[in-house]
């Protein structure tokens, strides 16, 4: 009996190891992540693994489309600030059998919208834009330093992207390549006129068509240490839970992050043009999150669009036609060629339905990508 019972057992055990030595061939490691995101072709960097079409084209008004949004309010709509005919074109169902859309200019748009290139929306209705000139967009009455930030709502009724539905404007930040929104009628701007970032708090706005800015307050940033490259946008995008605002800096060929918690308040700002309460910050505390130079298979050339969706910082390039997706750390998850070439990618969102929207200003068209 005994020996019968050791065996059975020796048998058993040999059965189990049989088993055991199949296991890895027969059954697939469940542990293992995906590769890449669904979105960019997972892994693939093929525009044969996406779907990628283009939803809007000059016809609907575009004309050098540099940044668009959809409305946190009304989700249908899609914004879009058109930098050559300083206008706005708003999209009603993009990419439907029912899309509509309606181009926004009027008196004023040549000074509160000029040559804007980019767009930032607040979660109740609000948004700002940012302007990309110094010209004398008023002629003689202001000087080329005086342009900065709008703001305005979503209100159609009012609506008409210029002087009559402008909520409030601050000033002395032209050049602007970027926009972020943080709370309340608070904004972060890329001012490519002092290479700096700052924030505005148009706190109450005027109302429509107004004048008066005194009650605005602005910080100006880490001047000195970011730089613009003439026509192409340098957004931003705000991490509020953080407080770490990512930075698309174009000339240093990077990727920066912006602790906006860190600094301390130091000199006046000179000139004041809104007789508000506007000051220098010092000692605030920016860093290198992607190093184009240092960077390859792909390298980041020109980071112009910045888009932060769940955990991901997914980046336009506007040399290369690439859309790159960084984690928050800085490391490459995946990256696809949109095939749209040099001096063409502009702003980058996404749509309500997990869509990666993005601009060509080159071919002045609006593309949607989705997973297969």
């Amino acid at each position: 009996m005994y020996r019968a019972a050791l065996l059975l057992l020796i048998s058993s055990t040999a059965c189990n190891d049989e088993v055991d030595k199949a296991d890895p061939l027969d059954t697939p490691d469940e542990s293992e992540e995906p590769v890449g995101i669904a979105v960019l072709g997972a892994g693939s960097h093929s525009l044969d693994s996406v779907d990628l079409q283009v939803v809007a084209g000059p016809e609907t008004g575009l004309d050098r489309p540099m940044d668009l949004g959809f409305n946190p309010r009304s989700t249908d709509q899609l914004w879009v600030v058109n930098q050559d005919s300083e206008s706005v074109t708003i999209f009603w169902d993009v990419a439907t059998d029912s899309m509509r859309s309606e181009d926004f200019n009027s008196f004023g748009s040549n000074h509160f919208l000029a040559r804007p290139a980019a767009m930032a929306w607040s979660d109740f209705g609000n948004w700002a834009s940012a302007q990309d000139t110094d010209d004398l967009t008023q002629g003689n009455e202001t000087p080329r330093d005086f342009m900065g930030p709008t703001l305005w709502d979503d209100n159609m009724n009012r609506f008409d992207a210029g002087h009559g539905s402008h909520l409030d404007m601050l000033h002395n930040s032209p050049l602007g390549g970027g926009m972020a929104w943080e709370a309340d009628n608070i904004y972060w701007l890329f001012d490519g006129y002092h290479d700096s970032i700052t924030r505005y708090d148009f706190a109450e706005d005027h109302g429509y068509g107004g004048t008066d800015h005194r009650d605005g307050e602005v910080r100006r940033y880490v001047e000195g240490e970011v730089a613009r490259t003439e026509s192409i946008p340098s957004h931003l995008e705000l991490d509020r839970e953080s407080g770490l605002l990512y930075i698309a800096d174009t000339v240093n060929n990077r990727i920066a992050v912006l602790d906006t918690r860190t600094g301390e308040e130091g000199d006046r700002i000179r000139p004041n043009y809104d007789g508000s309460d506007q000051r220098k910050m010092d000692g605030a505390e920016i860093w290198t999150l992607v190093d184009g130079p240092s960077q390859s298979d792909p390298a980041l050339v020109a980071p112009a669009g910045l888009a932060l969706h769940e955990g991901v910082i997914y980046v336009g390039d506007y040399e290369t036609g690439l859309i790159l997706a960084y984690d928050l750390d800085g490391v490459l998850i995946d990256w696809l060629d949109t095939g749209r070439g040099a001096a063409a990618l502009g702003g980058i969102d996404f749509g309500p339905d997990g869509a990666l929207t993005f601009t060509d200003v080159a071919t002045h068209e609006i593309l949607q990508i989705r997973p297969l």
